[in-house]
């Protein structure tokens, strides 16, 4: 249960950070089935559930559509979009694909500007900065999560490919596959920031091998920069399943194939 947003306020968190933990523990309950696949979401019922008025959910609600895990109806509210393991992994490896050879490109053709490379080094200042803050992993995440998003988008626009932006694009619609997107326990918020770091880790090499020109080895780091982040996330997918096969609960995410 979330703390409501009077005690919200009293305890110093803002409202974004609010809004991010609500927005982390519904990530959370349609994972794991406590929001079956194409269910109705009821505002006023997870505001009660959660401890929160409905405003942060609403925004909340907002956020998961542009993760693609709901679906936004006109005046309809929203539903639980329905997906499966296969379907978010699979979409990492196109991922991978697309943006190994987009910073190839990119760098082969010459096409990283100093405004493009400084955007780069600017996210991965912003990186730096947030984890040195000390705030909580919720307060962290959309920071970290923006720098990500343009970290990614920088290198993609760059390649000067408009049929590589559109997949992009259309990948990014997908449940937990955009940049944007983190997915991690609440209970277990130090695998979240051990994640980020990661993710931060694994961009540095990339940064320093575009400053550098050398397009395969950009190329193959990128590669493998996709893949464990596909990694990360199953492991947290099928940690929920798991979790879930204990409580008996209806499994809203196929298992992955063997």
């Amino acid at each position: 249960m979330i703390a409501d947003d009077a005690e919200q306020v009293a305890k110093g968190q803002s409202p974004s950070t609010h809004v991010e933990l609500v927005a982390q523990h519904l990530r959370e309950m349609i994972v794991t089935g406590e929001l079956p696949p194409n269910s109705r979401i009821r505002e006023r019922e997870l505001a009660e559930t959660l401890d929160v008025s409905r405003t942060p959910v609403r925004v909340a609600l907002s956020i998961l559509e542009a993760d693609g895990l709901v679906i936004g109806h006109p005046n309809r509210g929203f539903t639980v979009a329905e997906f499966t393991i296969d379907d978010v992994l699979s979409a990492y490896d196109v991922r991978g694909a697309l943006e190994s050879h987009a910073v190839r490109v990119a760098i082969e053709e010459g096409q990283f500007s100093r405004t493009s490379i400084k955007a780069l080094a600017d996210c991965l200042a912003a990186c730096e900065d947030t984890f040195a803050s000390g705030v909580a992993v919720t307060d962290m995440l959309p920071k970290f999560t923006a720098a990500n998003e343009t970290f990614h988008t920088t290198i993609v626009n760059a390649a000067g490919r408009p049929a590589l932006n559109k997949v992009t694009a259309y990948l990014s619609r997908m449940p937990l596959v955009s940049p944007t997107n983190y997915l991690f326990s609440i209970k277990r918020e130090e695998d979240g920031l051990f994640g980020m770091r990661l993710a931060h880790a694994e961009h540095l090499p990339i940064f320093d091998a575009i400053k550098r020109g050398q397009a395969s080895r950009a190329e193959s780091l990128m590669r493998e920069h996709i893949y464990a982040t596909q990694q990360r996330l199953s492991v947290v997918l099928q940690s929920d399943l798991q979790s879930r096969d204990r409580a008996r609960s209806t499994l809203p995410i196929a298992r992955t194939k063997t």
